[in-house]
Order: structure tokens, then C-alpha cells, then sequence
């Protein structure tokens, strides 16, 4: 064999393992942004339900994270002077969900306790911003019998 035909076959393998190398990294990449994906779309179902005394059914399903305030950039929008703009977060995370108030000039409870640092909530705990009162829930399931 001649030194040319040999840098040749040498090029060839190197360029081969450079693209097995690359090819490796990014499916391993892709797996893990999939890992991802999925495990931020996996979170038990829950609303909040308006415990205000009226006969009105006012739900609000939730998402993995749910900022709860006045303002509008909000995900739970509260009508009430009580309420700061940015008042609480309820969120899933470490395989259940999370109240925290951020700071509120009238604090968060939960079942009639002041809130005082994250908290782990259940269904059917009773949760207050301000003077707003609402109920966590497990969401009613419909069935169509037709």
C-alpha cells in the first residue's frame, strides 16, 4: 500500500468516528430534552373553587405553576383590594403541590393558619388571599351517557 492510499483509509475511519461520536451526543441531547418535555407535562389535576358562600360554581383549573394576584400577567387573576398584584404561588413540583406567598401586605392562609413558608396542600384545604377564599379540589369528571 502506498502512504497516500494509507493517510487515506486513516481520514476516512477518523472522519467515521467523529460523526459516530457526534451522532451519539446529539441523541443523547435529544433523549434528554424529551425526558424534559415530558416530565413537566405530568401533574395531578386540581382547581380552585371559590368558597364565597354564594350558590355560583367559579372554578379555576390549575396549571404546574400558577402565580395568584391582582395583576394581570397573573394566571389567577383576584377582583379584590386585599389581594397584592403578585399575592401567592401555587405550583407542582417534587410529586405535590406547593402554596407560597411572595410577599403579600395581607398574607396567605391555609384552613384558617398563616401561611409562614411553603406549604404542601391537599385536596379540600381552604386557602385565603387577603379576604378571597377559595377550596382545592380534585376536578369533577364528566361522563356524556348517550
Amino acid at each position: 500500500m502506498t502512504p497516500g492510499l494509507v493517510l487515506l483509509v486513516i481520514r476516512v475511519f477518523l472522519g467515521l468516528i467523529l460523526y459516530a461520536f457526534l451522532g451519539t451526543i446529539l441523541l443523547f441531547l435529544w433523549k434528554e430534552i424529551q425526558s424534559h418535555r415530558v416530565s413537566e407535562i405530568h401533574y395531578p389535576p386540581a382547581v380552585l373553587v371559590l368558597a364565597d358562600g354564594s350558590n355560583v360554581d367559579v372554578r379555576h383549573s390549575l396549571i404546574a405553576n400558577n402565580r395568584i394576584g391582582r395583576a394581570a400577567d397573573n394566571s389567577l387573576v383576584l377582583q379584590d383590594e386585599t389581594a397584592s398584584a403578585h399575592h401567592a404561588l401555587l405550583s407542582f413540583h417534587e410529586g405535590q403541590w406547593w402554596l407560597e406567598d411572595l410577599g403579600s401586605r395581607n398574607g396567605t392562609a391555609v384552613n384558617g393558619i398563616a401561611l409562614e413558608g411553603p406549604l404542601v396542600l391537599t385536596y379540600g384545604d381552604q386557602i385565603a388571599f387577603g379576604r378571597v377564599e377559595f377550596r382545592m379540589e380534585a376536578p369533577v369528571i364528566e361522563d356524556d351517557l348517550e
